[in-house]
């Protein structure tokens, strides 16, 4: 077992050397970066500088940005529906860098506990704690991506219902989005729209507009509304108002089975709360108890 504890004590020194190199190197080099991450979501963010100079390394090494690969642009995709799409890169590296950071941190004191207590049952309890906090990150993260889609599916037959009221009324599509869109200033599905609006004023075409306008949304059905709407523009209203009265009327019916959908799912959330607690009590009184029976034993 002395063995176990020379490999753990080994690996918590040379982690502790580099936390130390960042700290000496990178300590005050991505202060504006991280001036700018939701302390909500990301905890203990002062420490972030460790993981943001192991990307720097590595990049320097490889002589290519972790934002290539396929897996890193999909999650720039799912940040930009949260952060925007100006900020999905950045908030894609501070998300990254999170995650190391806290490991970097928190790994040698987990990896320090069976050497404090003499037993190797504590590398188990050490390495779980040391990974708790990364996983919040990550949870905090996908929380977030989750409460705004629920946020926009919500909202989403209120606006197709008003947008589509104001086209039969006789208002052209353009100008009938800008008054949806300026009619709500709390709900996030309608700060999108804005956003749709300021890029087709700033030259891009409605078509492109309305594509990284589904892309930030991310939801199926507003994907199917922007191409009705384009159509409206480009075609005339007549045309696409039976298409959007009938998406109106299909997503007050999604609305309702969606509803029911979270009642049923707030139901089987209270069950991890539950497990957590009780895996909880065992840490606390069936941890110390099993030290205490094995005693002297070199397990």
């Amino acid at each position: 077992m002395y063995l176990l504890y020379l490999i753990c004590a080994a690996l918590a020194t040379v982690l502790v050397l580099v936390w130390l190199f960042l700290f000496l190197r990178y300590r005050s080099r991505y202060d504006s970066i991280l001036d700018k991450a939701d302390p909500k979501i990301f905890t203990l963010k002062e420490l972030y500088f460790t993981g943001l100079g192991l990307i720097e390394i590595h990049e320097r090494i490889k002589r290519k940005k972790i934002t290539t690969s396929e897996k890193a642009v999909e999650k720039i995709r799912e940040l930009s529906e949260v952060f925007g799409r100006n900020q999905a890169e950045l908030y894609y590296y501070i998300s990254i860098s999170a995650i190391i950071s806290l490991l970097v941190t928190f790994l040698p004191i987990g990896l320090m506990l069976p050497c404090l207590m003499q037993k190797p049952i504590m590398l188990l309890l050490g390495l779980l704690l040391a990974g708790t906090m990364p996983y919040g990150i990550y949870s905090g993260i996908n929380n977030a991506i989750a409460n705004k889609k629920d946020e926009l599916r919500s909202e989403f037959p209120n606006m197709v219902s008003k947008l589509t009221l104001l086209i039969n009324a006789g208002m052209i599509p353009t100008r009938a989005w800008r008054a949806v869109a300026n009619g709500n200033t709390t709900n996030r599905l309608y700060e999108e729209m804005r956003t749709a609006t300021r890029d087709i004023e700033e030259g891009m075409t409605t078509e492109r507009a309305m594509d990284a306008f589904a892309l930030r949304c991310g939801l199926k059905e507003i994907r199917k509304f922007s191409s009705i709407y384009v159509q409206a523009v480009k075609g005339g209203a007549g045309e696409a108002i039976g298409s959007m009265k009938q998406m109106a009327d299909e997503a007050w019916e999604e609305k309702k089975q969606f509803a029911k959908q979270k009642g049923e799912m707030a139901a089987q959330k209270l069950l991890v709360p539950n497990m957590l607690m009780f895996i909880g009590i065992l840490i606390v009184v069936v941890v110390p108890l099993a030290i205490n029976m094995m005693g002297g034993m070199d397990i």
